[in-house]
């Protein structure tokens, strides 16, 4: 595993408003994972599990505390440099695929790089060699419904990889998907783990997902409880 530090968290913590209340959900989350290393973030529900990936993710900001991404605080940048951190940096796979219906497995995983300005027919390109990795060259021009559960969230990973992002965050990835696709998408994320070198963060309630993890950290009551190397 690389020394270098991706992504380090100070002291995170993450109230919501409820009513004349709040509701404090990260309680100062301290944590570092390394360039390249790939943890497993586990606990029970409403621990504030899905809050830190988000955050870690720059899909949602702290209340307080830090965020550094290749030792640099992100949260002194402006808004647009962070939106370009969070589209070229950072792939996301959420529980749902989230894919476009009206759109082709090759168009929904070309459109990042469409948004961030890349020649058309390079991106097409880029995705299908993206879809080709992930077992789904066949299945460049078909639509969302036309595919299984499992290669839906095949097509979201592609997607994530498109802008060639150097972290990698997932929350709940097969959490819908039966054991037979579960353990093809689990394959599939820990080859490009190794291939590409991405630093890969998993949310997940699959202890047997957890275990093949370099790293288990398990979430109890908005803290970090456990810091576990494997």
């Amino acid at each position: 595993m690389n020394s270098k530090i991706m992504v380090r968290s100070i002291n995170l913590h993450k109230y919501y408003p409820m009513g004349k209340t709040q509701l404090h959900v990260l309680k100062g989350i301290d944590l570092e994972v390394y360039e390249g290393e790939i943890v497993a973030i586990i606990g029970p529900s409403g621990v504030g599990k899905s809050t830190l990936l988000h955050i870690l993710g720059i899909l949602d900001r702290p209340t307080q505390g830090e965020l550094q991404i290749d030792s640099e605080n992100i949260y002194k940048f402006s808004d647009d440099r962070l939106a370009e951190l969070r589209n070229k940096s950072v792939g996301f796979v959420f529980q749902f695929h989230h894919l476009l219906p009206e759109f082709t497995a090759v168009e929904n995983v070309a459109m990042p790089a469409l948004i961030a300005g890349m020649h058309q027919s390079l991106a097409w390109r880029r995705a299908i060699e993206l879809l080709d990795k992930v077992g789904l060259r066949h299945r460049v021009n078909h639509r969302p419904m036309e595919l299984s559960g499992g290669e839906q969230q095949r097509v979201a990973v592609a997607r994530a990889l498109m802008n060639r992002p150097r972290i990698l965050l997932a929350d709940e990835p097969s959490g819908n998907l039966d054991v037979e696709s579960s353990q093809m998408l689990h394959d599939l994320m820990w080859r490009i783990n190794r291939q590409l070198k991405l630093t890969l963060i998993v949310v997940t309630h699959n202890l047997d997902l957890a275990k093949r993890a370099d790293r288990v950290i398990e979430m109890r009551d908005g803290r970090i409880h456990n810091n576990t190397i494997q």
